[in-house]
């Protein structure tokens, strides 16, 4: 019998564009680690980290999984600049911060576990991929207990933004770090994971939605796109926040866990109609 997924904790930060500068006041609050000269990626990080688990007894063999469109894009445009500039040279802090590798390990640092972790990017369901990494692992027995989260640094800085990265409704970029702590305990937990599976096409997407009852749906943005070709009932749909930034799925979930229906589901396509379904039950 496989093992059941309990959604236990759940954090959401999600900003108009902050600088480094405070959000590494607010780690301050939080934490001892010195992060002073690192990225403001990995600040965002590991501050969403540490609120994820505040009050929480987690084990030291936690798996940590990030996930993330852009990583350090601010220190990599910073760094490039300088490779491009004849007045410059790149600075080695600067450097080290392009890798967005290293964070997993910042995390573990300021959680003190010694388990996994692992940092994942896929263009536009990078927190999805990274789920299903988690999700596998779990049910089989690898972990049994995860923090799984999506960060993001805004776009806002970067010029002509919106012609590189999908955003089909032209929303603003936000500063995202949004995270759900897991594992196998019902107890005092916020909500089940009753069910996740991929489908190659709506066709299949719809023939699993024809079975299972559920009283809310969120949807990402190539969702609503095709939501013509969904068969799902338009007065079920929720009506999601300004969350977007290149992981804004894992916001999106935790504003529809916050509703505490009794069932509910999100469903991420991407441009080719391949879909993830996320089915949530209420504790």
């Amino acid at each position: 019998m496989r093992a059941k997924m309990y959604i236990k904790s759940i954090y959401k930060q999600v900003n108009e564009n902050k600088s480094a500068k405070e959000y590494r006041k607010d780690l301050k609050e939080i934490s001892t680690l010195n992060l002073r000269r690192n990225s403001k990626f990995n600040v965002m990080s590991v501050y969403g980290a540490i609120k994820t688990l505040n009050n929480v007894k987690y084990k030291d063999n936690l798996s940590i999984y990030l996930a993330s469109e852009y990583g350090c894009i601010e220190d990599l445009i910073k760094v490039l600049n300088q490779i491009n500039s004849d007045d410059s040279m790149v600075m080695p802090f600067d450097f080290l911060n392009v890798n967005t590798n290293n964070t997993g390990f910042l995390i573990s640092q300021a959680l003190k576990t010694i388990g996994n972790n692992i940092n994942i990017t896929s263009e536009d369901l990078s927190f999805e991929k990274a789920f299903e990494l988690a999700y596998f692992d779990f049910y089989f027995k690898k972990v049994d207990e995860i923090l799984i989260g999506g960060v993001d640094e805004s776009l806002s800085n970067v010029l002509n933004h919106n012609s590189i990265i999908n955003n089909l409704y032209n929303l603003d970029s936000k500063d995202n770090s949004s995270w759900l702590y897991i594992n196998n305990d019902k107890t005092d937990s916020l909500a089940k994971i009753k069910h996740f599976d991929f489908f190659v096409n709506l066709e299949e997407l719809n023939k699993y939605l024809k079975i299972i009852d559920y009283k809310i749906v969120g949807l990402n943005q190539f969702a609503k796109k095709y939501m013509s070709e969904l068969e799902i009932a338009e007065d079920l749909i929720y009506k999601n926040k300004d969350n977007f930034s290149g992981t804004y799925s894992v916001a999106d979930i935790i504003d529809l866990l916050e509703e505490k229906e009794e069932s509910s589901i999100y469903i991420s396509l991407d441009s080719k109609k391949r879909a993830y379904l996320f089915f949530f039950k209420s504790i």
